[in-house]
């Protein structure tokens, strides 16, 4: 078995007050809907989630992620996160900054996984999973941002407060 991470740094602008994009990210039970491949998501203890993804294959190696992970919102313009326990590790923070009605969004997130692999094998297969890493977690981002900017869920969120 051998971890192999990769990672995405990102800054980009969603076209919603700051309230509603904090509140999603700071929402796991939010944010789950821009996933793809999920297969299970469940708060285990209050902040803690744990996430089971869809099996992946990719050169014969199959891999079924399965991971908790401990949400913490620091301050009215930050959130972050940690891993628990899983054979994958997400762990990261965002920083929200409101721009007339828009928000600025800073996030970083870095995801390692448990690779059913000789780790010889790991130095062939890093570039690779870092590669997927950034594209899944930009394909989250862009997502997220869709979500959030939708006229369903702004209505959403008015209709809670």
């Amino acid at each position: 078995m051998a971890w192999i991470k990769g990672k995405l740094d990102r800054t980009f602008i969603i076209d919603a007050p700051l309230e509603d994009v904090l509140a999603f990210f700071s929402d796991p039970d939010a944010f789950k809907e821009a996933f793809v491949g999920l297969e299970k998501a469940e708060e285990v203890e209050p902040g803690v989630w744990h996430w089971t993804l869809e099996e992946q294959n990719e050169k014969g190696i199959k891999f079924q992620p399965s991971y908790r992970v401990k949400y913490a919102r620091e301050s009215d313009v930050s959130t972050k996160w940690e891993a628990v326990e899983g054979n994958m590790r997400s762990s990261g923070s965002a920083k929200f900054r409101a721009l007339s009605g828009k928000t600025e969004v800073e996030y970083h997130e870095q995801i390692e996984t448990d690779l059913p692999i000789p780790r010889l094998a790991a130095k062939i297969f890093s570039p690779i999973v870092s590669r997927q890493v950034a594209a899944g977690v930009g394909d989250f981002l862009d997502r997220a941002k869709n979500l959030i900017e939708s006229v369903s869920y702004t209505h959403l969120r008015a209709h809670e407060t």
